[in-house]
């Protein structure tokens, strides 16, 4: 699916359901697209044509689309400032690397006003196969794993977003925001953060400032699992400042680990770690 047959110029402003309902959707529903993954579709193309209309200070985008017997591919991309620059300039940010690690986690947003920073989130969540990318930086997540950067072929001037969704099997949305989003208050309170998106960065996970980056943001939930699938071993400045600190500072969040290897966990444990 290099080549997507069908394309939708977007001239901005535009109405994001509208391109959604009128340009986009017939022509899947046509081609037989079943309806559980029209209804994610539907979610992940309005959510991603929003952030255009709203956040990009773009003139002009397209979405794309295409399908084959097992999934839909959609790109959306726009001339804009890109997602990452605008992140780090907003939140004062160091690099775009340290927008994207803060991004991932969910409830990041430049217009908290009239943003919660959901969309990108579960919208993500929702896809078999999503990557995001910006300039020269580039993020990926396939279903059931870790976030990981990517190494894009060329910079890329504004946003492109990329997915995939499954015809067959399409997970359902209710499903999904059930597990961040637990009842019955259905608030975004839990969050997943890839510990091993930070390592590709920096290399290793050694000093107490790298703990205060990986734990921004992370205040706004009430339950956070540190995934370490890619993480090999961690030091103890590191270990200490995020899960015996930070953890202190903040009591009232419920803290988890997954994906560990032995050394992850022997520091953890040397730190007073035992959840």
């Amino acid at each position: 699916m290099s080549e997507l047959r069908h394309r939708v110029e977007l001239a901005l402003p535009f109405d994001e359901f509208r391109v959604w309902s009128q340009r986009m959707r017939p022509v899947m529903a046509d081609a037989g697209i079943e309806p559980g993954c029209l209804d994610v579709l539907e979610y992940a193309c309005t959510e991603m044509l929003n952030n255009v209309l709203d956040h990009s200070s773009a003139t002009s985008g397209e979405v794309s689309f295409d399908w084959n017997q097992q999934s839909v591919v959609v790109h959306v991309t726009d001339n804009g400032r890109g997602i990452f620059a605008c992140l780090r300039e907003t939140l004062q940010l160091e690099s775009d690397a340290d927008a994207a690690l803060l991004l991932v986690k969910g409830k990041v947003t430049t217009d908290p006003a009239r943003h919660t920073g959901e969309g990108l989130f579960f919208s993500a969540r929702a896809c078999e196969w999503f990557n995001l990318q910006s300039a020269s930086t580039g993020i990926s997540l396939q279903a059931d794993g870790p976030w990981v950067f990517t190494t894009p072929n060329a910079a890329l001037t504004g946003t492109q977003v990329r997915f995939r969704v499954a015809r067959q099997s399409p997970p359902v949305l209710r499903d999904v925001f059930d597990r961040y989003c637990p009842q019955p208050e259905l608030k975004f309170t839990r969050t997943d953060v890839s510990v091993g998106l930070m390592k590709q960065v920096d290399g290793s996970l050694v000093s107490r400032s790298q703990g205060k980056r990986l734990v921004l943001g992370l205040e706004r939930f009430d339950r956070v699992n540190f995934d370490f699938t890619g993480v090999e071993a961690i030091q103890q400045g590191f270990a200490d400042e995020v899960f015996r600190v930070w953890k202190a500072a903040h009591p009232e969040i419920q803290l988890s680990v997954s994906g560990t290897e032995p050394a992850v966990r022997q520091m953890l444990a040397h730190v007073g770690f035992t959840g």
